[in-house]
């Protein structure tokens, strides 16, 4: 009876240190294929809108506030405990698509945001004086300099 129970602990240390080296061996996989994955994607600063936004309409000057759900596409975390932590800025564009006013304050991106990942922002938009037609486009900057223009423009008609 004694030789069974001591095999039964033995099975069982057995197992439970077999537990820990698969623990161990899938951790430093994983690391490893996050290390790798972040030197081979091509682009650093990438990211999209992928919340619905349907067209905004304001009055003129009116101040409001867009929220939109932003996915990092791009290898770089945004970390907003870093000392250049990435940020949202925005340009109004007109019609044309020629950029009317781009002197907006930048908003920091919070959190820790990896590939694939999203985050809701607030960004507060204060909409041009005269009545017309325009678009808001939004750029990823990383100190003061911009890294990445993204691809959609939401339409604003102000009224």
């Amino acid at each position: 009876m004694n030789l069974y129970r001591n095999g039964k602990i033995f099975i069982s240390i057995f197992l439970l240190l077999l537990s820990a080296l698969f623990l161990i061996i899938n951790v430093h996989i994983s690391s490893n294929f996050y290390t790798n994955f972040t030197e081979q994607v091509p682009v650093k600063y990438k990211a999209k809108i992928v919340s619905e936004i349907n067209d905004l309409i304001f009055s003129p000057a009116q101040n409001a506030i867009v929220k939109i759900k932003l996915v990092n596409e791009g290898s770089e975390v945004w970390d907003s405990s870093k000392p250049e932590p990435v940020k949202i800025s925005y340009n109004i564009l007109n019609s044309d698509m020629k950029d009317i006013k781009s002197n907006y304050e930048d908003i920091v991106i919070p959190g820790e945001v990896y590939y694939y990942y999203f985050v809701d922002i607030d960004i507060p938009i204060t909409a041009p004086n005269k009545k017309g037609t325009y678009y808001i486009e939004f750029n990823l900057k990383k100190g003061n300099k911009v890294v990445y223009v993204l691809d959609e423009k939401i339409k604003m008609e102000v009224r």
